[in-house]
């Protein structure tokens, strides 16, 4: 790539996501490519708050969700219904676990969504080596890809989601049912439960 000159570097254009309402109090208007983290423990609403983004995410194009973990359980139906999905949303789309070679020629396809949700870095720990994490990033320059990552006490559990939040634009972690929006954002906090949200933070601002 050729250096550019200061005139040439500030008129680039960038394609940005046009978010509204509290998701653009939250996420500002972010670009519409790189990687995005969202992590969290257990039981905490990380699954529910990514079907939840990917739902507003087909606002704005083609959403494909890669359920690794859970697979098409009756867990992960439950969490896209949760989310206001419904038959209508003929932009998203939902695959069950697949090797990451060939996932990474579906990736390739012409046909393949620019938006992608990996669910999670656990099930793919073994498979992608760091190198493997820039080569995605040099050889998909205009997808969105968003790791769902397991985490214990607030950090990652396995060297992926490490190194995939290091290289991410945004960050998202799941607590108490509340989504915790930071990095190139203006950040804050979106609810993913309301009225258990309340129940979690209320009893342990009680506790202190």
């Amino acid at each position: 790539m050729k250096a550019l000159s200061v005139k040439q570097a500030f008129s680039i254009v960038f394609k940005l996501f046009e978010f509204t309402g509290l998701w653009l109090q939250a996420f500002g208007k972010p670009e519409t490519t790189g990687f995005w983290y969202l992590g969290g423990g257990e039981k905490n609403g990380k699954s529910t708050f990514a079907m939840m983004l990917a739902k507003y995410l087909t606002t704005f194009g083609k959403v494909l969700y890669i359920s690794a973990e859970e697979g098409l359980s009756k867990d992960i139906i439950a969490a896209m219904k949760f989310a206001g999905l419904s038959d209508k949303d003929k932009k998203f789309h939902i695959i069950d676990y697949e090797p990451w070679p060939d996932l990474l020629a579906r990736f390739s396809s012409r046909k393949c969504a620019k938006i992608i949700f990996i669910d999670n870095s656990t099930i793919y720990r073994d498979e992608i080596t760091r190198k493997m994490v820039s080569e995605l990033k040099q050889n998909h320059p205009n997808k969105l890809i968003i790791m769902v990552c397991h985490e214990v006490k607030g950090l990652p559990d396995n060297a992926l989601a490490t190194t995939w939040r290091k290289l991410a634009k945004i960050i998202i972690q799941a607590e108490g049912l509340k989504a915790i929006i930071s990095g190139r954002c203006p950040g804050g906090t979106l609810m993913i439960n309301e009225e258990k949200a309340n129940l979690y933070w209320g009893t342990e601002n009680n506790t202190k």
